[in-house]
C-alpha cells in the first residue's frame, strides 16, 4: 500500500501577511506532519517551519494571500528523501556547531570531567574519587554535605546534634535544647552558650554601706554541661540592684548574690544568668 502524499483533514484558519495556522478538526502532530512540508490553500504555498501540535502550525515565512477562516487546505509531504536529508542535515549542524566537536577533540583520561571553558570551547578537570561521592548525595533542605573520610561524604542536617571525635566535627553545625533550667546552643567548634531567667524574691542586708543578698538567688545548673567551668555573667532587671557571680563550676554557678544601695524586703526582681564556654 502506497504512503499518502498529502493530509486535509478538516479545516484550517490563517491571516494574511501571518505564520500561524489554526486548525479545526485536524490532528497534524499525530498524523506526521513535520517542518518541511508545504501547507496549500487557494493555489498559494508555504513550507511549514513548525508543527506545534495536532491544530497549531507555524509557517517559515507569511502567508502571501488573504485570510482564510476555516476553510479547506491541503499539506503536501516531502518526500521521505528530502525528509532524511534534512534529519541528516540537522545533525551534521549539531556535530560541528562548535560544541560537540570541542568535546569530540578533547583526550580523554582517567578520572577527568569535560566542560566548556566559552562558546564551543572545551576542557578536561579532574573528578576524583571524593568529588564523585559528592555528585552521588541526594540534597535536601536544611542539609549541608559533609566529609566522613577519604572519598566519602553525607549528607547531614544544618540543625541537630553536634558532636565531635577527637575534635573533628562529627554531626550538625549547630545545635539547640532547652531544660528547666534555661535554654543552650552548641556549635560544631565547640562553643556552648547557656542562658536562664527567673523572678526571685530579694531580702538585703546591709554590709557596711551596700546592702546584699546572698541567700535568694541560689545555685544555677546549667541546661547543659560545659566542659570546663564557662564565662558567667549575670544582671538584674531593676534600676535598684545590681548582681554578681559566685564560683561557677562546669555543671553549674554556685550562686548569685544581689545588691542594692538601699535595703530591699520581699522586692521581686528578675535575674538574667549567661554562660559562655565550650562543650568539648
Amino acid at each position: 500500500m502506497a504512503l499518502p502524499t498529502s493530509y486535509n483533514t478538516g479545516t484550517a484558519t490563517v491571516n494574511a501577511n501571518g505564520t500561524a495556522v489554526t486548525g479545526q478538526g485536524t490532528s497534524w502532530l499525530t498524523s506526521g506532519l513535520q517542518a518541511g512540508d508545504i501547507f496549500w490553500a487557494a493555489g498559494l504555498s508555504v513550507r511549514i517551519a513548525a508543527v506545534n501540535s495536532n491544530t497549531s502550525l507555524t509557517l517559515a515565512y507569511a502567508w502571501p494571500g488573504t485570510a482564510r477562516s476555516a476553510d479547506v487546505y491541503e499539506v503536501r509531504f516531502a518526500s521521505d528523501a528530502t525528509r532524511a536529508l534534512t534529519a541528516a542535515r540537522q545533525v551534521l549542524d549539531a556535530l560541528t556547531n562548535g560544541n560537540l566537536f570541542s568535546i569530540g577533540a578533547l583526550t580523554t583520561a582517567a578520572n577527568k570531567l569535560a566542560y566548556y571553558t566559552g562558546a564551543g570551547v572545551a576542557s578536561l578537570t579532574d573528578l576524583v574519587a571524593h568529588g564523585r561521592a559528592i555528585i552521588g548525595l541526594t540534597g535536601g533542605n536544611g542539609k549541608f554535605i559533609r566529609s566522613t573520610g577519604a572519598n566519602t561524604a553525607v549528607m547531614q542536617d544544618m540543625v541537630g546534634t553536634v558532636s565531635q571525635s577527637g575534635g573533628i566535627p562529627t554531626g550538625a553545625i549547630v545545635e539547640r535544647g532547652s531544660t528547666a533550667n534555661g535554654e543552650y546552643v552548641r556549635f560544631a567548634d565547640g562553643t556552648q552558650i547557656c542562658t536562664y531567667n527567673a523572678v526571685y524574691s530579694i531580702t538585703t542586708g546591709a554590709v557596711g554601706s551596700i546592702h546584699r543578698d546572698s541567700t535568694s538567688v541560689g545555685a544555677w545548673s546549667y541546661p547543659a554541661a560545659f566542659a570546663a567551668a564557662p564565662a558567667v555573667s549575670t544582671s538584674a532587671a531593676s534600676n535598684s540592684a545590681w548582681t554578681g557571680v559566685g564560683a561557677a563550676s562546669a555543671s553549674q554557678l554556685n550562686g548569685c548574690p544581689v545588691f542594692a544601695p538601699i535595703a530591699l524586703s520581699g522586692s521581686n526582681i528578675r535575674i538574667y544568668f549567661q554562660a559562655i564556654g565550650r562543650w568539648f
